[in-house]
């Protein structure tokens, strides 16, 4: 987190191309002579107020929200989750936040069954692998 503190701005501006970088040159061009450089959250906020509109946002969160297994694959889930979660990610800002979010909107059955492997400390990604090793399994039992 501390190098997107630091060089953040710098960071996100060099990769800017396009409109945005446009956008970001007229904006640099309008603040007085001697300004100080922008650091992390307000360049956010004005990145965001400008490309993606609170609608937008709140539109994610809700859909991030509602958001549920039901039918989908684990990776189908997983490819949803992680296509949300990076729009609303002050909603899950830890690892272990993301990690429960995932596993508590399978469904229940794959939460009974995942219960037993998930330890307290386990990656997003580790706990996609239980998901889908779990998936593997049933479809194995139902002779998929």
């Amino acid at each position: 987190m501390g190098i997107v503190l630091s060089n953040g701005v710098d960071f996100e501006v060099f990769q800017m191309t396009g409109s945005t970088k446009r956008w970001w040159r007229d904006h640099v061009r309008s603040r007085p002579g001697g300004s100080m450089s922008h650091t992390w959250d307000p360049f956010l906020q004005l990145f965001l107020e400008k490309f993606i509109p609170i609608t937008l946002r709140e539109e994610y969160r809700r859909q991030f929200e509602c958001l549920q297994q039901c039918s989908m694959t684990v990776t189908q889930y997983e490819t949803r989750f992680v296509d949300l979660a990076r729009h609303v990610v002050i909603l899950l800002p830890t690892e272990r936040e993301k990690v429960w979010r995932l596993i508590d909107v399978l469904t229940f059955n794959f939460r009974l069954q995942m219960a037993k492997e998930t330890g307290d400390d386990i990656s997003l990604q580790r706990g996609v692998e239980i998901a889908r090793g779990v998936e593997m399994v049933r479809g194995q039992e139902k002779g998929i």
